[in-house]
């Protein structure tokens, strides 16, 4: 039950958090359009997304550090999962700084902006992907790759249709 407690107030405060980032997201979108300079809500659209994904995965990284059960990071799964997404986020904000100018061309901008500005999404995914990788690979010592490989496959023979 003590558990349940735990998990039910993250997400409580998950839920607040969210709700206060959304009402932030607005305020600068209306200043935004009120200012014709898109740059902070742009930063914003890209930093809120890490902080969910971080908020994400914190409960079981608090329970995993408090059982010193946190033994390395696994540079293989940061470098394969979240380097990529944070690269869409970089590419995201790049264009609106003045060093992006130096980087790229207009023909790349054109590509970019098709991709990264006609909404949101790419950046809220690789955000939240983005954070919760982070936390998630720091190792814990008495699982490794194997052992989580099998517990996933268990579990999909498991509800998988027998015939």
């Amino acid at each position: 039950m003590k558990r349940f407690f735990y998990y039910f107030i993250w997400s409580i405060a998950i839920i607040f958090i969210v709700y206060a980032g959304l009402q932030l997201q607005q305020l600068l979108s209306d200043r935004a359009t009120a200012e014709f300079d898109p740059t902070p809500l742009w930063i914003y659209v890209v930093i809120f997304p890490i902080v969910i994904g971080l908020l994400l995965r914190t409960p079981k990284f608090m329970l995993e550090r408090k059982e010193s059960r946190i033994g390395g990071f696994d540079w293989s799964k940061f470098l394969a999962v979240g380097l990529p997404a944070f690269l869409v986020l970089i590419l995201s904000v790049l264009p609106l700084l003045p060093v992006g100018n130096l980087i790229f061309s207009d023909e790349v901008y054109v590509h970019i902006d098709v991709l990264l500005y006609s909404s949101t999404t790419a950046q809220t995914i690789a955000g939240l992907v983005f954070g919760y990788t982070l936390l998630d690979s720091f190792k814990s010592e008495e699982r490794g790759f194997q052992e989580s490989t099998s517990d996933l496959f268990n579990a999909v023979m498991k509800f998988t249709p027998k015939g």
